[in-house]
């Protein structure tokens, strides 16, 4: 049987994972925004069309990270609540079958 450290410290080391994959695609977006943009030399109505690619691709991809977190912490805490839930029913099962006095 586990212990509910046990399944906490599985459900932070859950979350460390997710937060760090999301951190490093954000971090790799950054990188390729600041980095490519120098090769390309288009320009929009004067203004360079990579600073509007700068803006609108980092704004929604930071948008649709943020979903993609919300969405995966969701999971994790139904998972986590589920496995709350079935560990305090075998306890409480457990803990009523020595207090039962038999008929």
């Amino acid at each position: 049987m586990k212990t509910p450290h046990h399944t906490s410290s599985k459900y932070w080391a859950r979350v460390r994972r997710l937060t760090f994959r999301l951190l490093s695609i954000w971090i790799a977006l950054i990188l390729g925004v600041v980095l490519v943009p120098p090769f390309f030399k288009f320009t929009l109505f004067g203004v360079p069309l990579t600073y509007g690619l700068i803006s609108s691709v980092l704004l929604l991809s930071f948008l649709l990270l943020v979903i993609v977190f919300a969405r995966g912490m969701d999971q994790l805490e139904s998972n986590n609540n589920n496995q709350k839930a079935v560990h305090e029913e075998t306890h409480e099962d457990q803990s009523k079958g020595g207090e039962q006095s038999p008929s």
